[in-house]
């Protein structure tokens, strides 16, 4: 990835920076990997879980302790721009001052801004910029690092363009890192598999006349909204309807009266090591299928809606009723029969797709089934423990280091999770690293990853956070988030003053959220203003 030159003022517009990893994909993927994707979502009534909201509810629900709960996703944006080699895009917003805090202070309690409205433009990066000084970067965060709402720190900032690290803080010391966990599944992932790389939902022919069977293959993005309806995916996901009329043709003049659910891609424990009871079904996770419809949300078009009890079911029960079947219900162990005629197949978005949309929405179900896919494709036990035992074994074989890595789960819903600063920083500065002639195949088959990362007040989790008129960063830090009790994580890419890019990674525990966020905004935001000699 290479680096971006500072913000150009001109007149009373101000340019922007965001990059998108040089990195050709097969095919035109899809309009999240080749275009810019614009998608609001309607304020909802209730917090979900894994990442506490920004401003948590006055009364929690009695029913559901507020040990994880996921941000609010008002307003959202996911910025997705392709740029070439040796440009970056940048947007040009107007009013400044209204969205990236230029001239007075906004109140720090003033309801998030509106969805920005970008447009797009090219500059040239300067390649050669020189870096900050480890005095330098030391001098400049020490007030934001040692502030009390930051609680404990374990942090690491790396230079991509040569991997070293430019300041730490017990950087080498494993913490609890929430849903930045979900870096390292998605690195997984990609070492894993090729960025196009897709999984198939099968309808084959039931063991009697008029049955079928519906077989799950990983596929978190699955829909039953009609068509022309955009979901939390994508804009043309896979459909059931789709899957349905290829069956209607396959199957001539027979008429479908059962539909038989076939979920036993998936083994293991119903919740992971680490989790509380209840964390799934919940808004924020679910029990995971290779089989379910919008990451088995109740609502396919809310974000933090209830997950369905037997998402595997619900999915068989949208067949059905696209066929005119009466009868629903799960195969015995034994699972699908291998020699079934096939009477449909469909489609996943592309494996960049899914990890641009799992780490924008901080999708632990999501996260759970890359992992499960992961182990599958190693030979491994399609389960919590042997998901995260193959991400663990896939970054030890592309050189990073895993000495101290313990993971019970692959979304960092698990408290029992650990990873050093070290480890993220490393993950991201590979992926970041500028595309010349010290690239790596390694470096080249994890930049996707980089559009996952939300885009501070613009996109995903970040959306309302950098306040307008508080913080630098504003439009510039592009972070994966993380938050558990008492835990909260930002990791990602920021660049400064100079236009040297930066990867960071920032876990701090011990102080809640309401507090530790802003406070690690402001770390990153003094990264942004750095020039730092």
């Amino acid at each position: 990835m290479t680096q971006n030159e500072p913000a150009a003022t001109t007149g009373d517009q101000e340019t922007v920076a965001l990059t998108r990893p040089p990195t050709a994909l097969s095919g035109d993927l899809s309009p999240r990997s080749s275009g810019t994707v614009f998608e609001s979502a309607e304020p909802p009534a209730a917090a979900s879980g894994g990442e506490p909201p920004e401003d948590p509810p006055s009364a929690p629900k009695a029913a559901k302790p507020p040990r994880k709960r996921r941000g609010l996703l008002i307003g959202a944006l996911a910025v997705v721009v392709v740029v070439a080699l040796g440009a970056t895009a940048v947007f040009t917003i107007e009013p400044v001052g209204r969205v990236f805090g230029i001239g007075p202070s906004a109140v720090p309690t003033e309801p998030a801004p509106d969805p920005i409205d970008p447009d797009f433009a090219l500059i040239p990066v300067d390649h050669v910029s020189a870096g900050p000084t480890e005095a330098g970067l030391a001098s400049a965060l020490q007030p934001s690092v040692t502030a009390a709402e930051v609680g404990t720190l374990h942090a690491v900032i790396v230079d991509p363009g040569t991997g070293q690290s430019l300041w730490g803080n017990e950087a080498d010391v494993p913490a609890t890192p929430a849903s930045t966990t979900k870096i390292l599944t998605s690195a997984a992932a990609l070492l894993t598999f090729p960025a196009d790389h897709t999984f198939t939902t099968t309808v084959v022919a039931g063991p009697t006349p008029g049955s079928v069977i519906l077989v799950g293959g990983g596929d978190p993005s699955l829909t039953a909204v009609p068509e022309g309806t955009d979901t939390l995916y994508a804009s043309n996901p896979a459909r059931i309807s789709d899957l349905a009329a290829q069956v209607r043709e396959n199957a001539g003049d027979i008429a479908i009266t059962e539909v038989l659910v076939d979920a036993s891609r998936y083994t293991g424990q119903a919740i992971a090591d680490g989790w509380d009871a209840s964390d799934a079904p919940s808004s924020y996770g679910g029990f995971i299928e290779p089989l379910m419809l919008d990451g088995g949300r109740s609502d396919p078009l809310n974000d933090l809606s209830q997950r369905v009890g037997d998402p595997a079911l619900e999915a068989g029960n949208a067949l059905a009723a696209e066929l005119g079947a009466t009868s629903v219900s799960a195969v015995d162990e034994a699972g699908s029969p291998a020699d079934g005629e096939v009477l449909g197949e469909i489609s996943s978005l592309p494996l960049v797709d899914l990890i641009e949309a799992m780490m924008l929405l901080s999708d632990n179900v999501a996260a759970e089934m890359l992992a499960r896919e992961v182990a599958i494709e190693r030979g491994a036990e399609p389960s919590f423990a042997g998901g995260a035992a193959s991400i663990i074994e896939v970054l030890g074989e592309n050189g990073f280091d895993i000495s101290q890595l313990e993971l019970s789960d692959a979304s960092g819903l698990s408290n029992q999770n650990l990873i050093t600063p070290n480890l993220l920083g490393d993950v991201l500065s590979l992926a970041a690293h500028p595309a010349d002639e010290s690239d790596t195949a390694v470096s080249q088959q994890l930049r996707p990853m980089l559009t996952g990362l939300a885009v501070a007040g613009a996109s995903g989790k970040l959306t309302d956070r950098y306040p307008a008129g508080a913080s630098a960063g504003r439009g510039w830090v592009r972070a994966k988030t993380g938050s558990l009790t008492a835990v909260n994580g930002l990791a990602g890419v920021v660049t400064d003053r100079d236009g040297k890019l930066m990867a960071f990674a920032l876990l701090s525990s011990g102080t809640n959220a309401t507090v530790a966020r802003p406070a690690l905004d402001e770390v990153t935001s003094a990264l942004r203003e750095c020039g730092c000699r």
